[in-house]
This record gives structure tokens, sequence and C-alpha cells, in this order.
């Protein structure tokens, strides 16, 4: 099952009034491993090679929150459309900045260039992830498949912007694609649990994952569509 066969989320009720936006999100941290698994109540995607990026839409202009950087949207200007993207105001999205070189593929390289301020090379790419608010109303306190079903109903994929290809429950599959096209890590979120700052206990897992044998790092697009069956 991919992620787009959980049941649709029902929207946050219209009685409760939008909120201004928190000026910051305490992030919640994944649980390292030993190795991927199966389980129906868990949904797999690539452990994205990047740097972890809560993004605030409001009123049509966007902020980013980037461990190290007091103004990180100045070394990611492409990104400024992104609330163009939404169909809802007062948005929080937890997501990974990454950085495209010329063929597509994320380089780690260019991502380290810009959050050092050396430059703007390549080509910035934000890949969504979790749903923290909507509407300007906090959602942390939903199940993460209900969040991250709203987040694929409210946000239009683009080329800088998008959601991640997920799959439930076929973590092993999912492990062996990725290892295959030489991605290093595997996400495993439980679709019951809720938000919370700081360790996520099972709530989030974290794999790492041996490829088989080096090659070339893969693309963007490839990545996204990763090469299983629905």
């Amino acid at each position: 099952m991919t992620a787009e066969q959980l049941p649709l989320p029902v929207p946050p009720s219209s009685d409760s009034p939008a909120r201004r936006l928190p000026s910051r999100i305490s992030l919640m941290q994944a649980t390292v491993v030993d190795a991927p698994f199966d389980d129906p109540g868990y949904l797999f995607e690539p452990w994205w090679p990047g740097a972890r990026a809560i993004a605030f839409c409001e009123h049509g202009s966007l902020r980013l929150q980037v461990a190290g950087m007091a103004d990180a949207l100045a070394a990611f200007p492409e990104l400024m459309p992104m609330p163009e993207q939404l169909a809802e105001d007062g948005v929080v999205l937890d997501g990974i900045l990454l950085v495209l070189d010329d063929a597509g593929r994320p380089d780690p390289d260019l991502l380290r260039s810009r959050l050092a301020g050396e430059g703007r090379p390549g080509r910035p790419a934000y890949v969504a992830g979790d749903l923290l608010w909507s509407g300007g109303q906090s959602v942390v306190a939903r199940s993460f498949g209900v969040r991250r079903r709203w987040l694929e109903a409210i946000l239009t994929p683009g080329d800088r912007v998008t959601v991640g290809r997920a799959y439930v429950g076929d973590g092993t599959l999912v492990a062996e694609a990725l290892a295959a096209l030489g991605i290093d890590g595997l996400s495993a979120r439980q679709l019951s649990a809720r938000h919370r700052a700081g360790p996520a206990s099972d709530a989030w897992l974290r794999a790492s994952l041996l490829a088989p044998e080096p090659r070339p790092r893969p693309t963007l697009a490839l990545i996204l569509r990763l090469p299983l069956g629905d």
C-alpha cells in the first residue's frame, strides 16, 4: 500500500479560529534501529541526504527554520514561491532541504556550500514529510497517518517542492530498492503516532542501509519514483 491509499483525513473544525504561526518548532528526533523491518503500522520512505528544515508559510510568505542559520531563506531564495503550491494558509511543514547538481542528483557538497554561505551553487529542492500546522491551527495532536494524507491533499508537487513517495508496511522491500539506488537510510514513521518534540521512541525510526555496490548518485526524480510496484 502506498501513502496515497491511506484514508483521507478530516479537516480541522472551522469553529476553531486561525492563530499566528509559532516563531520556532521543537523538532522530533528519530530513533536509530539496527535493520529494516515490515509492519503495517508504519510508513516507509527514503532517509533523504539533506538538511532538516521547518517551513512556515503564512500570508503568502515563507520562513525557514534550519539549525545554525539565522536567515536560511537567504541561502535558498528559489524556494520563496512555496506558499503558492499550498491550498491553505497558515501552514507549517517538516521536511528536508536538498541541493541538486546539473543532472538533478542530490549533492551534499553543494548543500554544504549553501549552508555555509558560500554562494548559491546547484538547484535547491524541498521534500516535505510531515504537516504540523494547517489553516492556522496546530495539527500535531493528530496521528501521523492523518497529517501525511492531509499534507498530500494541500500541497501540489512541483519542481522545487514536493512530497516524497512512501509505502505502508513493506519496509524491507523499500529498503532493498533504496539500497540498489545507493541511498543509505530508511525512514519509518508510525501511522498512529502524534508529533512530539525530542526523542521519538517508536514513533519515528531510522535504519541504515548498505548499498550492494558503489554506484553513481541517483537523481531526485528517480528516488521519488522508487522502482516498486503499487
